[in-house]
């Protein structure tokens, strides 16, 4: 019984080698035909990845620097005695419109005219001695030395008169200018020595516009030019650049820039906040959407653009204005053909296939 059991174990072990042999069990093979290979998955050829593109073209762009400012007055003058006296008249009052040869203060003339009548007296003098030394030297009964010695006398005496006259003409302290009383610090009764300030008046003809400039700028200013200025009170006036400062501020690294405008009436005031626009001269920039900036491995901001053979390029460029209509950009050919969608997943030197926008060449 036991041979039995080995011949038919024999017997289903050769069976099963057989079943398994034919390939019932591989997938993929039909019990009643041939067996079929599954075909390879067929690779793509590689094609250019596709990019929007627009052409765009330089325009002039009329830039124009803009301050924020005040207005300054154009000087103000320190008007002082010449001579000592007691204010007797001070006619006019702070903030009236002064003009050249105004009487601002009169002193008392105290003894001044009793001196200039004993200078004056002296002097008739000394003018008879002279002459009757000078009668008495031609018939050379006086010397030369006596004549010199009498005309010297005369001299003197005449300085004295006029010394007397120009201190009665100093009790009257006038303007020299045009402008607005600004203070008046002597008041009538007050007591000025040689050196205090009667009065000061401000120029306010022409009125100084002030502002500060970064030093970026400074460069493209120059004096003589045409600016405008706008106040805080909507006035708009026109004037040019009277002084550019020659070194900056330490603390801001700006340069004060002065702009000289006509103010005929003094209307115009000192310390008035006010924006001053320095339009420059016109030069080729492109107005360029923001989205199209972007960064390259050296951290260098610019734009991708297809050139020859459909490559990528990368072009830096200078950021000159951001506007609610674009970026005005500096540094491109005046017309170049950018890449608008798709420039974030190419790279500078790479093989693409550009796609022109619907809207077709910017002008």
């Amino acid at each position: 019984m036991m041979r039995r059991s080995y011949i038919w174990a024999a017997l289903f072990a050769a069976v099963m080698i057989g079943w398994l042999a034919s390939g019932q069990l591989t997938p993929g093979i039909q019990a009643d035909g041939p067996s079929k290979p599954v075909p390879a998955a067929t690779s793509q050829t590689d094609q250019p990845f596709k990019v929007t593109v627009r052409t765009f073209a330089s325009k002039l762009r009329k830039e124009t620097i803009s301050v924020r400012g005040r207005t300054e007055a154009f000087r103000v003058v320190e008007v002082r005695a010449r001579t000592k006296g007691i204010v007797e008249k001070s006619p006019l009052r702070e903030g009236d419109t002064v003009k050249t040869g105004d009487l601002l203060c009169e002193l008392d003339m105290a003894n001044r005219p009793t001196r200039l009548s004993q200078a004056q007296a002296q002097l008739q003098s000394a003018k008879r001695d002279f002459e009757a030394v000078t009668s008495l030297s031609k018939q050379r009964f006086a010397s030369e030395a006596k004549k010199a010695s009498e005309r010297a006398r005369m001299d003197a005496a005449s300085y004295a008169v006029e010394e007397i006259e120009w201190d009665i003409r100093w009790t009257k302290v006038a303007s020299p200018v045009n402008g607005i009383l600004a203070s008046r610090p002597a008041e009538q009764g007050s007591y000025l020595q040689v050196g205090q300030l009667c009065a000061s008046v401000t120029v306010l003809d022409p009125i100084i516009v002030t502002g500060q400039v970064g030093e970026r700028l400074i460069g493209k200013l120059q004096e003589d030019q045409p600016a405008k200025v706008t106040l805080v009170t909507g006035d708009k006036l026109e004037g040019v650049i009277r002084h550019i400062a020659p070194k900056a501020d330490i603390a801001t690294r700006t340069f004060k820039v002065e702009v000289q405008v006509k103010n005929p009436d003094n209307s115009i005031r000192d310390g008035i906040t006010a924006e001053i626009l320095i339009p420059l001269t016109a030069s080729p920039a492109h107005l360029l959407p923001a989205k199209l900036l972007g960064l390259n491995d050296d951290g260098v901001i610019g734009v991708k653009s297809v050139g020859d053979n459909n490559q990528v390029r990368f072009h830096p460029v200078r950021i000159l204005q951001q506007t609610r209509q674009g970026t005005w950009v500096a540094g491109l050919p005046d017309r170049i053909t950018l890449i608008t969608a798709g420039q974030d997943y190419v790279v500078e030197g790479e093989k693409v296939e550009p796609v022109p926008e619907e809207q077709g060449v910017q002008s």
